[in-house]
């Protein structure tokens, strides 16, 4: 494990700034920190804080949550799952197709259409946490029975659904960037996401790929990507998985575990990315930005209901 001044200034390149963004937003104090802390720590941490979060009265998590549960907890990833109704598929493509994406990591480059991305430079066209939760249907898959309960199973009290994203990632670019190279997520103490395709996912199309049994040891534990021979080497080839499906297929995965992108060959891929979290992380919007729904549990979607 890296010291802890290099842990520490995964997040914290000085201590004026960390008291700076924590004035900003309380939720960046447990966000930066949380490299600092060594995965049993973290486990510690999670465990006394699960401790004291709401759970579901009378729980009975069904065979198929216990399923996901035994999943993460041995493997780190689930089986792929679905698809989702043709009509569900249908109406969150044609919403991502209509909204404008960007790249946060070229700003002066503005909006752009999905299949028009400005600049060869541009491997990834991202949309906001408020243009995803406003996808229909996103709610609802969101907040599936099973998923639910799988989590509450996972954490030890209800979850909270807090980073959403989706992105397009397109082909013929030369160089990986950002998620498409092996890293883990230090998002929360705990979390796992629910990956979506929302287009067909074979090897042309740049695949999820996930390193099993990664997420249960903190070797090579960095913030810092790393490279393809570091991860066979440290974990073997046979642990590396490629999930290849077809669109609307969708997983469950502990992203504390390995994993990345590839880079699409000959066809983009559309991805929707959920996060369960033991609690709020800077990563999604400071105020909740949709009225309340009934048919959902407040306590589980207070980050984006009021």
């Amino acid at each position: 494990m890296p010291a802890f001044s290099e842990r520490l200034k995964t997040r914290v390149p000085t201590w004026r700034r960390f008291f700076e963004r924590a004035r900003e937003d309380r939720r960046t104090i447990a966000y930066d920190l949380l490299p600092v802390f060594g995965l049993a720590e973290r486990d510690r941490l999670s465990e006394t804080f699960a401790a004291f979060q709401p759970r579901t009265a009378g729980f009975q998590p069904s065979d198929k949550a216990r399923g996901f549960y035994d999943a993460l907890r041995h493997q780190g990833v689930t089986a792929m799952q679905g698809p989702l109704p043709a009509d569900v598929l249908g109406d969150l493509v044609a919403y991502f197709r209509q909204t404008l994406c960007h790249d946060p990591y070229r700003p002066h480059l503005g909006r752009f259409a999905w299949d028009a991305p400005p600049s060869p430079e541009v491997n990834l066209g991202y949309f906001t946490s408020e243009e995803v939760i406003h996808a229909p249907h996103l709610l609802e898959l969101a907040n599936h029975p099973d998923i639910l309960a799988a989590a509450e199973l996972w954490f030890g009290c209800k979850p909270t659904i807090d980073n959403i994203g989706a992105s397009w990632s397109y082909p013929g670019r030369e160089t990986a960037k950002g998620a498409q190279r092996f890293h883990r997520d230090f998002d929360c103490s705990r979390s796992f996401k629910l990956f979506i395709y929302l287009t067909d996912v074979d090897q042309d199309a740049g695949p999820h790929v996930y390193v099993r049994g990664s997420s249960r040891t903190a070797r090579l534990e960095s913030a810092r990507a790393q490279t393809d021979e570091a991860i066979h080497e440290t974990f073997g080839k046979d642990a590396v998985m490629t999930l290849e499906a077809p669109a609307g297929s969708w997983f469950l995965e502990d992203v504390y575990g390995f994993h990345k992108g590839l880079l699409p060959k000959t066809k983009p891929r559309l991805l929707v990315g959920i996060e369960y979290n033991l609690y709020p992380s800077p990563l999604a919007p400071k105020r909740p930005v949709l009225d309340r729904d009934e048919r959902f549990d407040p306590y589980i979607n207070r980050v984006f209901m009021r």
